[in-house]
């Protein structure tokens, strides 16, 4: 019998797709995980005299899901390089990771950075090893009195059996509430409750004629999408007159954690949307209390930033 507090979870990043990759895993302690792979069936219509169906054939083989992290300065880095481009700055032993959307694809096999992924489920039986897989979105969530949460949905991909791989983890506290602070258009506030920051790169595997039942690359269905969701307390008329208007604004998430890389320096992490938009602005009155806000915006590309979000994180990690 298998607990899912035995589970090992680790991502490796490949040098090319199409060749699974489990060196350098990257280990994760994930509060939930749903990837599994999937067998369509193609059911034959051939009509034989009988009522029922007729004989089932194994289909398309694919693997998708998500995993669901309490958001550490390292372990982030790993979903935020799987879902976006990479820049590193390395200052005296202090890197500055900064993450982008992608303005093209990884390669003409897949359109960001392709990984394996492993999950051991604890029992003496074989590790699943999943490859060639792709991050099509990535979810950051925080809440008052809560730790930030990372969720990245995956899609691709092949499957395989190993003998489980042993883990080992990174050090450090997850980020939370207490150490974050948020501005919007410049302009420091302390009345928003909860902020979810979704990016959709809309991705999906390709099944092409090449002999095989899993997917030949993993390419774009649509345009990338950068949307924010919250609650904020209804202090003033400000925010509403911004929906009224339309007027883009710029979100800035930052958060500064108390782990200390060397002397003077720590690890943090922001969130720049340099042209956010309130989509909803809902003025309910749900009650006698304090009035608030369950608002929807979205990020709009900037054309100064040449994108629509930006992350930067700083951490002791040399690179991803």
């Amino acid at each position: 019998m298998s607990y899912g507090m035995d589970a090992k979870l680790g991502l490796s990043f490949q040098t090319s797709y199409g060749t699974a990759f489990t060196s350098s895993m990257h280990w994760l302690e994930p509060v939930g995980e749903s990837i599994g792979l999937k067998k369509a069936q193609l059911v034959l219509k051939g009509m034989r005299g009988i009522y029922d169906e007729g004989a089932y054939q194994e289909g398309a083989n694919t693997v998708e899901g998500d995993v669901n992290i309490e958001a550490k300065a390292i372990p982030l880095g790993v979903l935020l390089s799987a879902t976006n481009g990479l820049t590193t700055v390395t200052s005296s032993g202090v890197y500055t990771h900064t993450f982008k959307p992608r303005t093209a694809d990884w390669d003409g096999y897949s359109a960001e950075r392709p990984f394996t992924y492993h999950k051991g489920m604890g029992d003496t039986g074989s590790a699943q090893l999943y490859a060639d897989m792709n991050g099509s979105g990535l979810e950051l969530s925080i809440a008052n009195g809560e730790l930030l949460t990372a969720k990245m949905t995956m899609v691709g991909g092949t499957y395989s059996q190993i003998a489980a791989i042993a883990a080992s983890y990174p050090t450090g506290n997850a980020l939370d509430w207490s150490i974050s602070s948020v501005s919007i258009a410049g302009t420091a506030r302390d009345n928003i409750k909860a902020l979810t920051i979704n990016q959709s790169n809309a991705l999906e595997p390709k099944l092409t004629l090449k002999n095989s039942k899993y997917p030949s690359r993993v390419k774009r269905t649509g345009n990338r999408n950068v949307s924010v969701a919250g609650t904020l307390l209804f202090d003033n008329q400000t925010d509403l007159q911004k929906f009224i208007s339309q007027t883009e604004q710029r979100l800035l998430v930052t958060m500064k954690s108390a782990t200390e890389i060397q002397s003077g320096y720590y690890e943090s992490f922001t969130v720049d949307i340099p042209s956010m938009r309130f989509t909803e602005f809902p003025q309910a009155v749900g009650g006698a209390g304090e009035l608030e806000i369950g608002f929807k915006a979205m990020g709009v590309y900037n054309v100064g930033s040449a994108c629509a979000v930006t992350y930067t994180l700083v951490n002791s990690k040399a690179g991803y």
